[in-house]
C-alpha cells in the first residue's frame, strides 16, 4: 500500500504487463488485450516509476525482461491465476447456493442434449437442483420471457426480442424413417429421394424455428405433401408406417421400429442454444454459461 491506503500496483497493471512478458512485442500485446499500443506503453511506463526499476530493456529489434522484470513475471502470473481461481470458486458457490436452476427444454434438445448437460451440471455443482420441463418451441420462449424458467435449451429459436442466446450445439438434419420403408437400406439419402415421400413436421405455432428450417431445406424440391402433427401420438407412428419422413438432428434418439439417415445434400444445421431473458438473466448467468462451455466441449459439440 502507498500513504494513501492505495495498493501500489494494480491487477489492470499486473495484466498488462504479463501479457507483454509473454509476447515480447508491444504491438501483439496490445493486440491480445484489446487495446492500442500507446495506453500499453504508457501503462508500463507508470509501473516500471512505481517501482523505481527498470522491467524491460528495449531497442528497435526486441524487448527483453532484466531481472527484475523477470522476478515480476512469475509473481504476475501467480497473482493473476490465484485472482481467476478466486472468481471462479466464487461464482461456482453462488450457483450450488441458489439451490434449483428452472430449465425448459424442447422437445428435440431432450433426446440430445438434456441427459449430457444436466450429467454436467450435477458433475460441477452437486448440491444444485435442476427443475428440468418440456414443452415445444414457441411456448419454451414465453416462458422464459415471462419468468417461468431461468433459462432454456431452444432448438433453432427464431430472433426475439428481449431473448439473448449462446449456442450449445450443431447437428445435422437426418431423416427418420420406418425401419420398413424402402431408403433404409441407403447409407444416406438426397432431399430429392426424400421429397417423394410425405413429410411429417410440426405446426409453426408449436415450433417456428425448427418448422421453417426444415421446410426451407425442401424449397427447391417440395415434398409430395406435408403432413403437421401436433404431438408423437398414434397418428404420428401410423403415417411415418404409410411411408412417411421426418427430418430431425442427427444425434436423436430411436426406438428399434425407426432408422435415421443422413441427409447429404444439405447445409442446413440443427442449433441448440441456451436462451435466457435479456430484462432478468439468473444471476448464476455467467458460471452456468462457462460450465455448458466445459459441456460443449466435452462432447465435441461445437
Amino acid at each position: 500500500m502507498n500513504s494513501t491506503g492505495q495498493p501500489l500496483v494494480e491487477l489492470r497493471e499486473l495484466r498488462y504487463f504479463a501479457a507483454l512478458a509473454d509476447e515480447l512485442h508491444f504491438g501483439r500485446a496490445a493486440a491480445r488485450l484489446h487495446i492500442s499500443q500507446p495506453p500499453l506503453s504508457q501503462t508500463i511506463a507508470n509501473l516500471e516509476r512505481k517501482l523505481g526499476t527498470r522491467l524491460l530493456d528495449r531497442t528497435s529489434r526486441q524487448v527483453r525482461l532484466t531481472s527484475a522484470g523477470a522476478v515480476l513475471r512469475d509473481h504476475a502470473v501467480r497473482v493473476l491465476g490465484d485472482v481467476e481461481d478466486a472468481v471462479a470458486a466464487t461464482r461456482d458457490a453462488a450457483i450450488a447456493e441458489s439451490s434449483t436452476l428452472r430449465i425448459v427444454v424442447a422437445a428435440p434438445a431432450r433426446e440430445t442434449v438434456v441427459t449430457q448437460v444436466a450429467d454436467g451440471l450435477a458433475n460441477r455443482f452437486p448440491l444444485l437442483v435442476l427443475a428440468i420441463r418440456e414443452t415445444t418451441g414457441n411456448t419454451l420462449i414465453e416462458q422464459v420471457l415471462q419468468g417461468e424458467a431461468d433459462v432454456g435449451l431452444a432448438v433453432a429459436p427464431v430472433p426475439t426480442s428481449g431473448l439473448l442466446t449462446k449456442e450449445l450445439r450443431r447437428e445435422r438434419p437426418a431423416a427418420l424413417l420406418h425401419r420398413d420403408s424402402a431408403l433404409v437400406t441407403r447409407d444416406s439419402v438426397s432431399l430429392t429421394e426424400l421429397a417423394a415421400h410425405p413429410l411429417l413436421i410440426w405446426p409453426r405455432e408449436l415450433c417456428a424455428g425448427s418448422h421453417d428450417l426444415v421446410l426451407r431445406m425442401f424449397e427447391r424440391a417440395p415434398p409430395v405433401a406435408t403432413i403437421e402433427l401436433e404431438r408423437y401420438d398414434r397418428g404420428w407412428w401410423r403415417e411415418m408406417v404409410a411411408g412417411a419422413f421426418a427430418v430431425v438432428p442427427a444425434g436423436s434418439a430411436t426406438t428399434p421400429e425407426f432408422v435415421t439417415l443422413p441427409i447429404d445434400d444439405t447445409d442446413a444445421e440443427f442449433v441448440t442454444e441456451i436462451v435466457w431473458s435479456e430484462y432478468a438473466p439468473p444471476p448464476v448467468l455467467p458460471v452456468l454459461l462457462d460450465a455448458l462451455d466445459d459441456v460443449s466441449e466435452a462432447h465435441g459439440w461445437l
